[in-house]
């Protein structure tokens, strides 16, 4: 059941329009393509958008959810940024400079930056911001992103803050060297955001409650009702204000609700984005609002992750077996119904500087002889219906991926794997996975920034996403060396080296490349459709 807002004035709304108040629905502008000018701006000047998922936190060094990472957008500004199209852009730094070795970043900041309290913003403020994203206390999700700067590992592992290689030289530069070249670096720096420590320092975790947070993005929150309404205000601190005469007075993220609920009120006018992932409102929206849904593929996708440290799954013609059996097209189109598209690569169709995806010679086989080739991998490995291998497969518990484990269970049985499929509280299911207490887990990766690392490179024997406990010596190699190129290209090149490996040895069964849906009204104007996780709100403006 959806979550009412707290304070008065919303509720009242919310209540209005869950009932069912008309609203006329019209065409939008085309995909990928900015609306004409706007005009005046019209009377109700709130832009109000919903996603699945929880909002945990606006600390943006302490993000759990996808949704923290969205609306961390909003809120604040890196170095660099993600501009509309999802390309790397100017941030807080007006321009930038890379040594000849690729070991030395230099960024020059805007003349004039404030935080939203008006005390200036200064390049100081990014020394002690990274040193705070990297230091153990924060537990920082994305922290081992940054272990190219010259003692990051060292800083994450407890080390000391000054040894880590960010510096300002002068109050309107920030340098960072690196320790060895790294080409995802100017993608890092635009979710590495820079964080008041002069509200952090003395309120600690309380510093990012509103009426107390202080931000350098486009907007600021006012209100926030735990699990529902997020009521933010135009930053006038904002550097780039002057670029966005026409964004919204005001925003609102509406949180906690379903996707019926999200549907209804989109319908009813009180929704202007609407994030949608559950099959069958996706499909009342295909079916009666063709014109409003926007379907876009983006940085996620969908794995079976195999603990390669239990008995059953160390054989890797076992893990083999598993995946040659798994009928990708059935399960995408009949089981998930989502959209998206099966997929036999680890890293999503999405993420373009990863331009050559390794794929398993058996992706281009018939099912019949798959099925085959997996019984025969099983009997070697001494597995059949009359002696079947027992595996539990573990989730974050929801109907959805209920039915994805019902499905494997289903293809899998034939072959002689008994699979139970035990959904877990949330907490319960990632103690699960910290301590490799399961058989098979729902894995399933996104990157904040377009990058193969986030999906490759995740695979390293120290990793802690390598939740497999898969270790290959070639695979540590392979990767170290990719982290070091110059060239993106060179870099690709590596990773594809190791995605061939990972496709022989199976740590992961890849099923699908992900794809975002979201209903946008006609009153929308800049929308862009864009594979990032995140199109800002400040790109917007309201007809």
């Amino acid at each position: 059941m959806a979550r009412l807002p707290r304070d008065p004035f919303s509720r009242r709304r919310f209540v209005r329009l869950a009932l069912g108040v008309p609203a006329a629905l019209g065409v939008p502008a085309p995909r990928g393509v900015a609306a004409a000018d706007p005009g005046p701006s019209p009377a109700d000047a709130t832009l109000r958008r919903a996603r699945g998922g929880n909002l945990t936190t606006l600390d943006p060094h302490r993000p759990i959810s996808a949704a923290d990472m969205e609306i961390a957008a909003d809120l604040f500004v890196g170095l660099t940024a993600v501009d509309a199209r999802g390309a790397i852009v100017p941030g807080c730094a007006e321009s930038w400079t890379v040594s000849p070795d690729g070991l030395r970043y230099d960024f020059r900041l805007r003349p004039g930056l404030r935080w939203s309290d008006g005390r200036p913003l200064v390049a100081g403020d990014f020394v002690a911001s990274f040193r705070r994203l990297l230091a153990p206390s924060t537990g920082a999700l994305l922290g081992y992103r940054y272990d190219s700067i010259r003692g990051a590992r060292s800083l994450r592992a407890g080390g000391d803050p000054a040894g880590l290689g960010v510096a300002a030289p002068t109050a309107d530069r920030v340098q960072v060297q690196l320790e060895h070249p790294d080409t995802d670096f100017p993608k890092l720096a635009a979710v590495a955001y820079v964080v008041p420590m002069h509200r952090v320092a003395p309120l600690g975790r309380d510093w990012a409650k509103p009426p107390s947070i202080v931000v350098n993005g486009a907007w600021v929150p006012r209100s926030w009702a735990q699990n529902g309404t997020l009521a933010l205000e135009r930053n006038a601190a904002f550097h780039e204000s002057a670029r966005f005469p026409r964004a919204p007075a005001r925003l609102e993220w509406l949180m906690g609700i379903d996707d019926a609920t999200r549907v209804r009120l989109f319908r009813a006018g009180g929704l202007d984005v609407a994030q949608l992932g559950e099959g069958s409102q996706l499909a009342i929206a295909r079916r009666e609002l063709p014109g409003a849904l926007r379907t876009v593929p983006f940085y996620g996708g969908g794995w079976i992750g195999l603990n390669t440290r239990r008995a059953g799954l160390r054989d890797p013609r076992v893990r083999r077996a598993l995946a040659l059996a798994v009928d990708r097209a059935a399960l995408v189109d009949k089981v998930r119904a989502r959209g998206e598209r099966p997929s036999e690569s680890l890293v999503p169709d999405a993420v373009a500087d990863y331009p050559q995806r390794a794929t398993p010679a058996h992706a281009g086989w018939p099912m019949a002889r798959r099925l085959a080739a997996a019984r025969e991998l099983l009997a070697q490995a001494g597995v059949e219906r009359s002696r079947p291998l027992r595996l539990v497969a573990i989730f974050s518990a929801n109907p959805l991926t209920q039915r994805h484990f019902l499905a494997l269970g289903a293809m899998w049985a034939p072959l002689g794997i008994a699979l139970e499929a035990r959904g877990l509280e949330s907490r319960a299911y990632n103690v699960a996975l910290s301590q490799r207490d399961f058989d098979l887990m729902d894995y399933e990766p996104f990157s904040a920034v377009q990058s193969a690392t986030s999906f490759i490179g995740r695979f390293r024997s120290d990793s802690f996403l390598n939740y497999m406990g898969y270790a290959e010596p070639e695979v540590d190699r392979l990767i170290d060396l990719a982290e070091r190129q110059l060239e993106p290209a060179a870099r690709a090149a590596h990773y594809l080296s190791v995605e061939r490996l990972l496709l022989r040895d199976y740590p992961v069964i890849p099923l699908y490349s992900g794809v975002a849906h979201r209903l946008v009204a006609p009153r929308v104007r800049g929308w862009v459709d864009n594979p990032g996780l995140a199109l800002p709100s400040i790109h917007l403006s309201l007809g």
